[in-house]
């Protein structure tokens, strides 16, 4: 059982163990106030390789940065995603000539915050993707059909190979070299763990004044714990429910040989995500979720091997044991496979074997290199780059069509408040509300750019995700970027010679719609605000007809009254309550009918 006890800290421990783990490598650099750690000796002539996510999965994402592995960590709170403006800064603070490349696991607070960053970068011209990683089985096929398969322990094997690959040869490999051998590598890779309980979450009261951004997890449910003699299977590292309880707690041998069948059975439908064939090379990670001693994991290693050879005929060409990828203190551990012949082979191994300065690797840091290199610690956040464009709106217009749709938004919000008590957490019409009060008090504030198209939306986008927070704000967000990227992808085309009119408005809506759906799943007959946002965007970009546009959005987010939830907490909630709902339709989702105001303001105020 998980001791209820911590240490008491009077600091923020996050902030505080960032500077610990920058106190034992003399090149790591750390921004403080953006929660930024960065490698000082790599260079800008490599793809940079950053990664980050919530705290808590030590030395995950920071004690990978180092010569041959990651260049840049950027930590949130505990199992909490990092801000958009700290993604940012952490791009920023090691650019590179062929871009940046970012490891991120597959939970959607994490791929939002990463992937509206790389949009807002996108905009200035930088070259950046994301690389989602995937390695989790416990999940079936049926049930994670929408989402993917969650990112665990095999993150830290992707942080090596392609951290490697980007410094090999003297900086050789491209930005596609680097990004299709991660993906090869996240393609041929499966983990799965067990657990014999939750894990406590340490305080302080500095931490606990401070805001989180969404959970990197996808479960923040309060869990239960697990009894005295019970073992879950498939638990994540979140404190997510595992897929099975197991009692009592059987023996490693036992165990050992059902983790090693969810990884490898051909005829598990719903789990068999790669081929292992008995001539394949093979690369074995135990992973310690934080509580397991060493001797104990050292122990298990051994027994996984001899269940490996003896049941499946494999012998694994590396073997890595240690704590990679943690949950805390959880008291648990994990094994990944990767299938090395049909990832790369000897590529894969070479970059395994590259010697590296990440602490939490085998350092390769010599007697010399501690010699004092200055301060690590960055007080200047880095200059963000300049965004901005040829292509001229109208201020007045624009500020008229804003308040309106703001206007409308306001009013609608005690209804989606209501709708969503039901349907969500409550808080859907006043992250609404927060969102549209901003952007009115940036109007009277005349702080928003209305006359440069791009800029305008890099800035509203950045406005609406720091007031509306959560996933919400990271959707509008990724959406109204999306348009920026776009916008100044066409201006840098045309030379400056780019008008906006009414039909490539429509086409720039529909460039946000696609940068969007990059980065959600949620389609029409999903129960979510894409039900008015894609009917709404589409109809608009094929027929150039505004009003029918509208109606069609209008239409999509009634829609929702009669559709099962697939998305969200409104997925969990039972039929009964809904049907308090039957006398007006049917319970709608709450931010399809949110949106659906916002659009008809925004139209209302265009037409005035």
């Amino acid at each position: 059982m998980p001791s209820e006890k911590h240490w008491n800290y009077t600091t923020d421990i996050v902030r505080t163990s960032i500077n610990g783990v920058c106190l034992a490598n003399p090149f790591l650099k750390y921004i403080e106030s953006e929660r930024v750690v960065y490698n000082s000796n790599s260079s800008n002539e490599k793809v940079t390789i950053l990664s980050g996510g919530g705290s808590g999965h030590e030395p995950l994402h920071l004690g990978f940065v180092g010569d041959g592995l990651l260049d840049v960590a950027v930590c949130g709170n505990v199992f909490a995603s990092p801000s958009v403006k700290q993604i940012v800064s952490g791009i920023n603070s090691k650019p590179s000539k062929k871009g940046t490349i970012i490891v991120v696991k597959n939970y959607t607070g994490d791929i939002l915050h990463f992937g509206l960053a790389s949009e807002r970068v996108k905009a200035s011209g930088l070259n950046v993707e994301l690389l989602i990683v995937q390695d989790d089985v416990s999940v079936g096929k049926t049930k994670n059909g929408m989402v993917g398969r969650r990112g665990l322990a095999g993150t830290s094997l992707v942080h090596k190979i392609v951290g490697a690959k980007s410094i090999l040869d003297n900086h050789s490999a491209s930005f596609d070299e680097v990004y299709n051998l991660g993906q090869k590598v996240i393609d041929n890779l499966v983990t799965i763990g067990a657990s014999l309980d939750r894990v406590t979450i340490p305080l302080s009261k500095a931490n606990n004044n401070e805001n989180d951004n969404d959970s990197d997890s996808d479960d923040d449910e309060k869990i239960d714990e697990l009894s005295k003699d019970e073992v879950e299977i498939g638990m994540g590292i979140h404190n997510e429910h595992g897929i099975k309880r197991v009692s009592p707690i059987p023996t490693v041998e036992d165990l050992a040989e059902s983790l090693l069948k969810y990884l490898l059975d051909p005829n598990d439908k719903e789990r068999h995500y790669v081929n292992f064939d008995s001539n394949d090379d093979v690369v074995l990670l135990i992973n310690n979720l934080g509580a397991t001693s060493n001797l104990e994991l050292y122990a298990i290693q051994s027994i996984v091997v001899e269940k490996l050879n003896s049941v499946y005929k494999i012998k694994p060409v590396r073997i890595y044991t240690g704590s990679f990828t943690t949950s805390l203190d959880g008291p648990g551990f994990s094994i990944t496979l990767l299938n090395v012949t049909k990832a790369g082979g000897d590529e894969v191994l070479r970059c395994l074997d590259t010697p590296t300065t990440a602490t939490a690797w085998n350092s390769a840091i010599k007697t010399k290199d501690w010699e004092s290199l200055g301060n690590h610690i960055i007080k200047e956040v880095p200059e963000v780059h300049n965004i901005k464009s040829n292509i001229k709106i109208d201020s007045s217009l624009v500020e008229k069509i804003l308040v309106k749709g703001c206007e409308d938004v306001l009013k609608v919000e005690p209804k989606v408040t209501l709708y969503d008590t039901v349907a969500g957490d409550g808080d859907c019409g006043e992250t609404l509300a927060a969102g549209a009060n901003d952007i009115l008090k940036a109007l009277k504030d005349k702080s928003l750019e209305l006359t440069d198209a791009v800029k305008f939306f890099d800035e509203l986008g950045d406005l609406v995700e720091t007031a509306m927070g959560g996933t919400s704000g990271g959707l509008y967000s990724i959406f109204i970027s999306s348009m920026g990227s776009y916008l100044k992808k066409i201006d840098d085309e045309s030379n400056g010679n780019f008008q906006l009119n009414e039909k490539e408005f429509a086409k720039t809506l529909n460039a946000g719609l696609k940068g969007l759906q990059k980065y959600t799943r949620a389609k029409v007959g999903d129960r979510t605000l894409m039900d008015t946002l894609i009917p709404f965007v589409e109809t608009f970009a094929n027929t150039n007809d505004l009003s029918k546009a509208v109606e069609e959005g209008h239409k999509g987010a009634e829609s929702t009254r009669k559709l099962e939830a697939k998305f969200g907490r409104a997925s969990y909630v039972g039929e009964e309550e809904f049907r308090k709902f039957d006398a007006e339709g049917g319970l709608p989702d709450p931010g399809a009918i949110g949106l659906d105001a916002l659009i008809q303001g925004f139209v209302s105020g265009y037409n005035a």
